[in-house]
């Protein structure tokens, strides 16, 4: 560090360091983390890792079934499905480019450039990462596992870049003439996650009424070709008569009352279960306007970013089942539109070296209790073969050692075999029940 501190910071791509330090970040700890939870329900070949163009008709067969049965998130379980065909290690390697890319699309929308070679921008991208992970509760669970992340970090990283060219027109005045790729995506984009959808809906209303109001004089010539097609996907993903009848497992009535139990919930994740973000921000923001006083600003297109942030949240609460990592799209409109409040220019260039030292903390945290994770799982596997081949069809296996936090993410086999996740675990190993316990 001494080293690269004496050369000049333009000599230098800091930001490609930066980035393939990211990328060997996610792609590590994706290695020494085996399928859990969904994954076992969306492997339609069980226990063997050889691709067959055989296996595409049952891909698309299992998304009618599952359209009509469970939920319209097709683009998401296709990907989903896809990876879990091959080896895992596909999947690792797409995941890290994906991931290290969502870390730069959300540099792009605050600070409406690319990194430029500087330690400043560098460490800014070593920032947002330390934010995903401290401040958003269990997000390994939607980066590095995938199912979850492919449902979820994939899919608003997918929105994003969609809505870039967008972004540049509004912004930059950038118009685009492919407005038929723009229809057609725009239908896979609107597909992606009901939620989303309803924010990317209220994103071109928005822009609609401005235009009528001449508040901006004049809309890309895409936009129509874009609106047409993010409603088609979303019509296709809200109107899935799976959704009704996941809404029944779940006993679930739309009511006021479920509104106002949503908004508090939504509030209390804002307030509690985010804190860390807070208490990384306020303190390092508090520092940074009462020594370098800058001029405060606040762009109105950013304060957009964070009305569809709300917007998407807003909207779960119309949906059966929530959980913390429903609100992901929120809190990227949130990193967002904090960032944006700064200038990196005026960052000091420690700024890179501490964050290279927590990045790197983090990293042997997470690498070490995923390397234990994978221990585990290999033990059980070779556990339930063994077991199985003995003729032993009702498995009892031993419980994990293992503290989850908000760090650390782990679906376990339950100690109850009639629970949905242990009944799939089930399936996978084609035996009759499954069970964790002391042994």
């Amino acid at each position: 560090m001494n080293k690269l501190s004496n050369n000049s910071s333009g000599n230098i791509p800091f930001p490609i360091i930066i980035n393939i330090l990211l990328f060997t970040f996610y792609f590590l700890i994706s290695s020494v983390t085996p399928y859990v939870a969904d994954d076992f329900r969306y492997k339609l070949n069980p226990l063997n890792f050889e691709f067959s163009f055989k296996t595409i008709p049952e891909i698309f067969n299992f998304q009618i079934w599952h359209y009509f049965n469970w939920g319209g998130r097709i683009v998401a379980h296709t990907f989903v499905q896809l990876f879990l065909v091959p080896t895992k290690l596909y999947f690792n390697i797409f995941n890290a480019i994906i991931q290290t890319l969502l870390i730069n699309t959300i540099f792009f929308y605050a600070f409406n450039r690319v990194p430029s070679r500087t330690k400043k921008d560098a460490s800014l991208l070593l920032f947002i990462n330390l934010l995903l992970f401290l401040g958003f509760y269990k997000y390994t669970g939607m980066s590095i596992y995938l199912t979850s992340t492919i449902n979820y970090t994939w899919m608003h990283l997918f929105t994003l870049l969609y809505f870039v060219p967008h972004w540049n027109y509004f912004i930059n005045g950038q118009d685009s003439e492919y407005r038929y790729i723009f229809l057609f995506l725009g239908i896979i984009i609107g597909c992606t996650n009901e939620h989303v959808f309803i924010a990317q809906l209220f994103f071109f209303i928005v822009i609609l009424i401005l235009n009528k109001r001449f508040i901006i004089n004049s809309l890309p010539k895409f936009y129509y070709h874009s609106f047409s097609g993010i409603v088609l996907g979303g019509l296709v993903l809200i109107l899935s008569p799976g959704n009704i009848i996941r809404a029944n497992t779940t006993k679930f009535k739309l009511t006021f009352s479920s509104i106002i139990d949503y908004i508090i919930y939504d509030l209390t994740w804002v307030i509690n279960y985010i804190k860390p973000f807070w208490l990384l921000i306020i303190p390092r923001y508090t520092f940074y306007y009462f020594f370098y006083k800058p001029n405060f600003q606040i762009k109105s297109s950013h304060i957009f970013i964070l009305l569809i942030g709300i917007i998407s949240s807003a909207a779960i609460s119309i949906s059966p089942s929530y959980h913390s990592g429903t609100n992901l799209f929120l809190y990227i409109c949130m990193i967002t539109f904090v960032l944006s409040l700064i200038k990196p220019s005026l960052l000091p260039d420690i700024f890179l070296h501490t964050m290279l030292i927590f990045s790197i903390l983090l990293f042997l945290y997470l690498y070490s209790n995923h390397c234990n994770i994978n221990e585990y799982f290999k033990r059980t596997e070779n556990s339930i073969l063994l077991q199985k081949e003995n003729g032993n069809e009702h498995i009892l296996v031993k419980k994990i050692n293992i503290q989850t936090n908000r760090l650390i993410s782990y679906y376990a086999i339950e100690t109850d075999s009639s629970l949905p996740r242990n009944k799939n675990i089930s399936r996978y190993y084609k035996i009759k029940s499954i069970r964790s316990g002391d042994q």
